[in-house]
C-alpha cells in the first residue's frame, strides 16, 4: 500500500529573484541559498513550513540545457506568460514510498541536486482534456525519495503549514477526486466556483501559520 503525503508546495517565477522577493516580502524570512537542477534547467530556494517545505523555482537564465518539458512546465509560453504573469503558487508535490505507474503518472524523471536524488513524476497533459484544465500541472506532481528528504536539513523557523484552500469549478470535480484519492493526511479545504471570473482554476492557496504571533499568512 502507498503511503502518501504533501511533500513541497510550489511557487513558480519567470527569475527567481521575483519568487524570492514576493516570499520573502510575505513572510519577513529568508530563504535558502539557491540550488540547482542542472539536467532540468531550473533553479530555487526553499524555506521549512513545519512537516513539508515551500520551494521557489524558476528557469536559470545561466543553464545551457536545451528545455524541453521541464519542471511544472517552466518553459511552456502558455506557463511563462500566462500563468507566470506573476510569481505564485502553482502547484504542489505529494511524495510516495515508492515508484509508481498509471495512466495519469506514466513516466519517471531522475533527478539530483547536490546529495538529494528522486525520482519525479509529472502528470500526463495528454489525457486531461485543456478546455477544463488548461494548466495540466496544476495536479500534483509525485517525488519518491532515493535518498533522505532535504526537510530534515532546512533551517527551523517559526511557519508550520495549516491547510491547503483549492478552488474549482463545477466541472473539475475530477480535481478533487484525484486529491481524495491520494489518502492525504494534511487538510485541505475545496471550494467550488459557480461563476469563475478567468480560465486558470483550480487555484490553490496555501495557509501557513506563524507559531510566534499566532497569525495566517495566504500563498497564493
Amino acid at each position: 500500500m502507498e503511503n502518501y503525503k504533501i511533500d513541497h508546495l510550489v511557487v513558480g517565477s519567470k527569475c527567481l529573484e521575483a519568487g524570492t522577493d514576493y516570499i520573502e516580502n510575505l513572510l519577513d524570512l529568508k530563504l535558502s541559498p539557491i540550488g540547482h537542477h542542472k539536467k532540468m534547467g531550473t533553479h530555487n530556494r526553499v524555506l521549512k513550513l513545519g512537516g513539508l517545505y515551500l520551494e521557489v523555482i524558476a528557469i536559470d537564465p545561466e543553464s545551457n540545457v536545451k528545455l524541453k518539458n521541464t519542471f511544472f512546465g517552466l518553459d511552456n509560453p502558455f506557463v511563462k506568460d500566462i500563468i507566470l504573469s506573476k510569481p505564485r503558487l502553482i502547484s504542489f508535490v505529494v511524495s510516495s514510498s515508492s515508484n509508481v505507474c498509471s495512466e495519469l503518472y506514466p513516466k519517471k524523471t531522475y533527478i539530483e541536486r547536490s546529495k538529494y536524488k528522486w525520482n519525479f513524476m509529472r502528470p500526463n497533459e495528454n489525457i486531461l482534456e485543456k478546455d477544463v484544465y488548461p494548466y495540466s500541472d496544476i495536479f500534483p506532481s509525485i517525488i519518491h525519495w532515493l535518498t533522505p528528504s532535504p526537510l530534515e536539513d532546512m533551517e527551523k523557523n517559526f511557519f508550520n503549514f495549516e491547510r491547503l484552500e483549492i478552488e474549482l469549478k463545477e466541472n473539475q470535480i475530477f480535481y478533487k477526486d484525484h486529491l481524495d484519492s491520494f489518502k492525504l493526511n494534511e487538510k485541505i479545504v475545496y471550494k467550488i466556483r459557480k461563476n469563475a471570473d478567468d480560465d486558470l482554476y483550480p487555484k490553490i492557496y496555501g495557509i501557513v501559520k506563524n507559531t510566534k504571533t499566532g497569525n495566517e499568512l495566504i500563498i497564493k
